[in-house]
């Protein structure tokens, strides 16, 4: 597979975090505000120690008098401001090595960045719980970055410019932050290679946690792995998108795939899927059987399926297969059922107990003596997990007492004679001439004991026996 597809699919199927458009529209407006490092220069107190500044509060105004080229080392404590301007910075103290930002607390964003010219070797970010995002242009035309540490902040969405750009950069910290582990966050990271040069720079890679509500506390190396595996496998032309994930008895993480087939024009289901997919939607295609889905090892784990305004006209293979005693939903809206083997349905329904709802709407069903008390028995005694009863009715038809009415409040005798409400069965009639005969034979037997008791005489039949 090549790398600009998956990236584009990447792009595609991921799930979007909520607030996060929000969050980006506000960091746009902040972009717009002033900001300069004298706005609290007053406030502030400064140490010089050899060649190392140290602030606290913002930069004295002496300080911002000229440029400074007798400070290789800058650490500015409990910035007060929302953003700091990284331009500003390098004009000031052109000579800088390390830059360290520590315990901001209202720090939000960076304006400007660091240029050609930086001599900058160590950037430190520490103790900044409301910085959301480091953007990539504050560092990517570094020459000289070699150590860029950004622990125990609040950042959550980091690109891959940031760590790739800058040509000598060595080591990255990111513990600590709150990083999102799909939309915009480190997602781009499962599809890099475990020896690739972006990965390789993370000191602390294996112990990064994702924070977000969907995979919160899971190792972050882990979740991009599974990442990684679900579009690898991701059938085409479809999307593949990890909505939730959980944990086993032994710690094992397993996530919760979802494919979404939908108005592909597939004529039927893909071959394959990625492991521990749990609901496929193959609503608005072509397919106009289910064989293949009741048959593919690869659909056993398969919890929630939605068929939908396809082309299927019966459902017979349900019957005896494991998948049916074990669903979760199944959804066969707007296809072209007639009629079901009921007591398939019936017997499945009994023994699954995880069957939560079952969706067999506008279809044109069959309404006649034969099959429709055995349906309506089951819609009726399966209402709770029937999702669409209003929606299930009889074909449109000339008949009135039937044409498009409601299935589960239909009266029976709209499709059944006064002189015979309830359809007989072949085997019920066999079973009816079974009943006569064994009582004919009981019959012709209490009559031959009472008649041998009252006059002695043995049955016609016994007395011609040899």
């Amino acid at each position: 597979m090549k790398v600009p597809y998956v990236a584009h699919i990447l792009a595609m199927v991921v799930m979007v975090t909520p607030g996060l458009h929000h969050r980006r529209n506000e960091t746009n407006q902040l972009n717009e505000m002033p900001c300069s490092l004298m706005d609290y220069a007053m406030r502030s107190q400064c140490l010089q120690v050899e060649q190392e500044l140290i602030c606290k509060g913002g930069i004295t105004r002496e300080w911002l008098n000229g440029i400074r080229l007798d400070i290789f080392h800058l650490r500015m404590m409990e910035w007060p401001g929302l953003c700091i301007n990284a331009g500003k910075i390098q004009h000031f103290f052109p000579e800088l090595r390390t830059l360290e930002l520590i315990n901001s607390s209202t720090l939000r964003f960076f304006k400007g960045h660091f240029g050609a010219t930086s001599k900058i070797e160590k950037v430190v970010i520490h103790g900044c719980p409301s910085l959301w995002e480091v953007p990539s242009v504050l560092i990517d035309r570094m020459p000289e970055l070699r150590i860029l540490d950004l622990r125990g902040n609040g950042i959550r969405h980091m690109k891959d410019s940031l760590l790739s750009k800058p040509p000598k950069l060595q080591q990255v910290h990111l513990s600590g932050n709150q990083w999102d582990c799909s939309d915009g966050g480190l997602d781009w990271l499962a599809m890099k290679e475990d020896n690739s040069t972006v990965k390789k720079r993370i000191t602390d890679y294996k112990i990064l946690t994702c924070h977000q509500k969907l995979y919160r506390g899971k190792p972050l190396h882990v979740i991009m792995d599974i990442i990684r595996t679900m579009h690898l496998t991701c059938p085409r032309p479809c999307e593949c998108e990890m909505t939730h994930v959980v944990s086993d008895t032994a710690g094992l993480i397993i996530p919760l795939i979802t494919v979404n087939c939908s108005g592909r024009k597939l004529d039927s289901p893909p071959l394959a899927l990625p492991p521990s997919v749990t609901t496929l939607r193959l609503e608005d295609n072509k397919i106009s059987s289910i064989r293949s889905i009741v048959q593919n090892p690869q659909y056993k784990k398969l919890a929630d399926l939605y068929l939908d305004n396809n082309s299927i006209p019966t459902v017979k293979e349900l019957e005896g297969s494991e998948w049916f005693t074990t669903f979760r939903v199944l959804s066969l809206k707007g296809n072209m059922l007639k009629q079901i083997p009921v007591y398939a349905f019936d017997k499945a329904f009994q023994v699954n107990n995880n069957i939560m709802h079952v969706y067999l709407g506008h279809n044109p069903w069959r309404c006649d003596c034969h099959f429709i008390p055995r349906f309506q028995g089951l819609l009726l005694k399966y209402k709770r997990v029937i999702g669409d009863l209003p929606d299930i009715r009889c074909s449109k038809s000339n008949d009135k007492k039937t044409s498009l009415v409601q299935i589960s409040t239909m009266p029976l005798g709209n499709v059944c004679s006064s002189e015979m409400e309830m359809p007989i069965s072949t085997i019920n009639i066999v079973n009816l001439v079974l009943l006569g005969l064994i009582l004919l034979v009981l019959g012709r037997f209490l009559y031959d004991w009472r008649n041998f008791k009252t006059t002695g005489k043995l049955p016609w039949l016994s007395s011609i026996l040899p």
